[in-house]
């Protein structure tokens, strides 16, 4: 199975978070209980120093997880540079599936 694709857009200096919901097939929730979730972001695939999002359940029998960055994190980044992100789940038997994967453009704020 080829990995979804979805850009996103990220607010710098603003706590950001995604809520991500995976299906087994269309309608039925895939049961990630005993999965680990892994997300990345980069300048380029071979980014040494790619920043790791946070990762959280929220409902694991039911595939319900976000993927998220705090507002130090975002802050961080380079809103001249466009980034790309993944999003891997690894079963209890070490099986490694990339789910996900984009582009993700930073949008500048003044107030910060």
């Amino acid at each position: 199975m080829a990995a979804g694709k979805y850009n996103i857009s990220i607010e710098q200096g603003s706590t950001w978070e995604l809520r991500l919901e995976v299906d087994a097939s269309p309608g039925v929730d895939k049961d990630l209980t005993g999965y680990t979730l892994a997300s990345k972001i980069g300048k380029s695939y071979y980014d040494t120093v790619a920043v790791a999002l946070t990762t959280a359940f929220v409902q694991a029998s039911q595939g319900i997880f976000t993927i998220a960055l705090s507002a130090a994190q975002t802050a961080a980044l380079d809103a001249a540079h466009e980034y790309i992100y993944d999003v891997e789940i690894t079963s209890a038997s070490g099986v490694v599936t990339r789910m996900l994967q984009g582009r993700a453009t930073i949008s500048p704020g003044i107030t910060s």
